[in-house]
């Protein structure tokens, strides 16, 4: 594996980008998610899940990443990032695990309550088990050559406020991964794919 796809080589990626941070009271709600990496044949896959159909939730269905909203217990987001892992995949990653973030998100639709995201990039190795809970349908690991591949990127079109807005997305086997969750993608993919000066 080239050096830019080691664990150390992300996170120097990730920290020579820096990331775009969001005035927290900006949202009425904070939330965290994890963008959760392995290495597999010579790429790197990306972690995803499925939400469980659940009335009245916003992201019912929809592919995303492993994450949810700031409990008072969590010491910070990056607590968040790693409880909601816990909880939802079954990972207990220890903070050094993670290796960086990418931008803040705030969302302006009148679909969703007011929250600031909060996305953490986090190393794996190829060895792990995910276990999913009762708010995940399934899981998929997709590999970065798929996620950037131009043959898979679409479109999804879904009303908002009365108006039809068209979202861009990506096909992988079947579903589609779009909305905040492409958004979080479409970032590490930036920068990931980056050439380092070094190399």
């Amino acid at each position: 594996m080239r050096d830019g796809w080691s664990p150390a080589g992300v996170s120097r990626r990730l920290l020579a980008a820096g990331h775009t941070v969001v005035d927290p009271v900006a949202a009425e709600r904070h939330a965290a998610v994890t963008l959760v990496v392995r290495p597999r044949s010579h790429d790197l896959e990306v972690l995803f899940v499925r939400r469980a159909e659940v009335p009245g939730d916003p992201w019912s269905g929809h592919m995303a990443l492993p994450g949810g909203h700031r409990d008072a217990a969590d010491a910070d987001l990056l607590e968040t990032a790693r409880r909601e892992l816990r909880e939802e995949v079954g990972l207990d990653l220890p903070r050094g695990g993670f290796l960086g973030r990418l931008d803040d998100l705030h969302p302006v639709t009148r679909r969703i309550p007011s929250i600031l995201i909060s996305p953490f990039v986090a190393w794996h190795g190829e060895d792990v088990r995910v276990s999913t809970n009762a708010e995940v349908q399934y899981h998929v690991w997709a590999p970065l050559g798929a996620l950037r591949d131009p043959a898979l990127r679409s479109e999804i079109r879904y009303p908002d406020g009365g108006r039809e807005h068209v979202w861009p997305s990506i096909l992988y086997e079947g579903d589609a991964i779009w909305g905040l969750t492409h958004r979080v993608v479409m970032n590490f993919l930036d920068i990931i794919m980056e050439r380092p000066t070094n190399e």
